[in-house]
């Protein structure tokens, strides 16, 4: 199993951090959250609009422009004609992919896929954002760009799990945090501890190796 009795929750406005070694199950444990796997066993409750970023550019269609792209992802997300033309400038604003916005998708590198995946994600007003190693690509300034995004939303009092390998940004914009090892739940409590015992963790494991 990916995952054995995994369990815990988020309030409002929280941002939970999930941090692990390769293969401790947390992408999978974003795609169950996301509704894109399903558990073999246990539930999963939420309530309102969900947005996930999770296999960088899987949701795109490579042949279709990044224009086009936002229209099919805001459309799927539950958003009205109405809601999905007043997203889109201040998505194709924030991507900043100038003249690319209307290229096709395959024509991006992973940095810009990045870049339009997390502006349509942030920017339809979920209740629930996931993010998974939403950070690793793109340049540093950009990357304060979305820092401080989430921080806003986070004010606004949206619920995102955010998984990373960076424990920085694990650290800075997470309240809580939740610690996988093999698919079990090692350790849930607040972002900056739970960060000191898995640093602690990986110290323990280079010196035995």
């Amino acid at each position: 199993h990916a995952l054995r009795d995994v369990s815990g929750q988020a309030e409002r406005s929280t941002v939970v951090g999930l941090i692990g070694e390769n293969g401790s199950g947390k992408s999978t444990l974003l795609k169950i959250l996301a509704g894109t796997t399903a558990p073999t066993s246990g539930t999963v409750r939420m309530t309102g609009r969900v947005a996930s970023i999770l296999e960088l550019g899987a949701a795109f269609h490579p042949e279709a422009t990044g224009r086009r792209n936002v229209v099919l992802q805001a459309a799927l997300m539950g958003l009205s004609h109405s809601e999905v033309e007043a997203a889109v400038p201040e998505i194709e604003e924030f991507a900043e992919l100038g003249s690319f916005f209307d290229r096709p998708v395959k024509t991006y590198s992973s940095g810009m896929a990045m870049r339009l995946a997390f502006s349509v994600a942030t920017a339809v007003l979920p209740d629930l954002v996931i993010l998974d190693e939403a950070l690793a690509v793109g340049d540093g300034r950009f990357q304060k760009k979305c820092v401080d995004r989430i921080f806003a939303l986070k004010a606004s009092g949206r619920t995102i799990f955010f998984c990373s390998h960076s424990l920085y940004y694990v650290s800075t914009l997470c309240s809580r945090a939740m610690w996988l090892s093999g698919g079990i739940l090692a350790a849930e409590a607040g972002a900056q501890d739970v960060v000191l015992e898995y640093e602690k963790f990986l110290s323990r494991k280079e010196s035995a190796s």
